[in-house]
């Protein structure tokens, strides 16, 4: 394997940490830039299932999960292609809108789809009134709902999070700041959500709150795992659509080193907290 040829990764090396059996990528994408693009949303270039299981591969990581992203809307098709494709080591977060018919969501979960996602940041097809709709729907379906918000929008949607009769999942560290955070009132919505076994919190895209210095979520990172060490999981964010930079996802693993140092907790973020969130066997 060449792996200097694997794209939207930097760096040829394995992570330093050991990485225990049944981890799992609990966030990344698939592209394909002939697909249809979905209105209002950024293109991105092709980004195959092939070349992830690569990256998956060099990080010594053996499952994941495939989250649909802005660029392809509603049209689930290409994820649902790659989810076949990937077969029982994966599992897939789908995007939908709040009337959406309960068989869809029932043919999505034979086939391994697990929950859906609210881009409330950068995508305009989902606003802040549809996710209490969406939790009703979800929770039909057994599904969580996985929530891609600024902190401040996190804070105006306390009272729908509090009330979700489905479980939670904040992307990329709930956006909360690096400084202060336990000032911000987003904070107490996630932390109550966290110790109450209704929320989840991803360890991921870490340059999504600072481009120039993506470890100094290091303290945030602390805070999150030393609240609910069993409510976290952990992702790639591959192929890094909201990176400035190109990361080396090698060394995003290996900050788990600092973030929780006990070997035993690394091994509940990436393999017994995922397995239960994901419904790997």
């Amino acid at each position: 394997m060449d792996d200097a040829a694997i794209p939207f990764t930097a760096g040829t090396a394995p992570p330093r940490i050991t990485i225990p059996a049944g981890a799992v990528d609990c966030h990344h994408h698939v592209y394909d830039a002939a697909a249809p693009v979905a209105a209002g949303a950024r293109p991105h270039a092709t980004a195959r299932l092939a070349d992830h299981a690569r990256l998956l591969a060099r990080l010594g990581v053996e499952r994941h999960v495939l989250v649909q992203p802005s660029t392809h809307g509603f049209d689930n098709a290409l994820h649902l292609a790659a989810l076949a494709e990937a077969g029982p080591r994966a599992r897939m977060v789908a995007v939908l809108p709040p009337d959406a018919k309960p068989a869809e969501l029932r043919a999505m979960a034979a086939q391994g789809v697990v929950g859906a996602r609210a881009n409330l940041i950068s995508s305009g097809l989902l606003t802040l009134a549809d996710v209490a709709p969406l939790t009703r729907l979800l929770a039909d379906a057994g599904w969580h709902l996985q929530v891609f918000a600024t902190a401040q929008m996190i804070a105006d949607l306390a009272p729908v999070l509090r009330a979700a009769p489905c479980e939670v999942v904040f992307d990329h560290f709930a956006q909360l700041p690096l400084r202060d955070w336990a000032a911000h009132p987003a904070w107490g919505v996630v932390l109550e959500l966290l110790q109450s076994g209704r929320g989840w919190v991803k360890l991921s895209s870490p340059y999504s709150l600072d481009q120039a210095n993506p470890l100094a979520v290091r303290d945030l990172a602390r805070a999150f795992v030393g609240a609910a060490p069993e409510r976290m999981v952990w992702g790639t964010n591959w192929p890094h659509p909201n990176a400035t930079a190109m990361p080396d996802d090698a060394a995003l693993l290996d900050a788990l080193a600092e973030w929780a140092p006990e070997e035993a907790t690394r091994r509940a973020i990436l393999v017994e907290n995922p397995a239960r969130l994901y419904r790997f066997g």
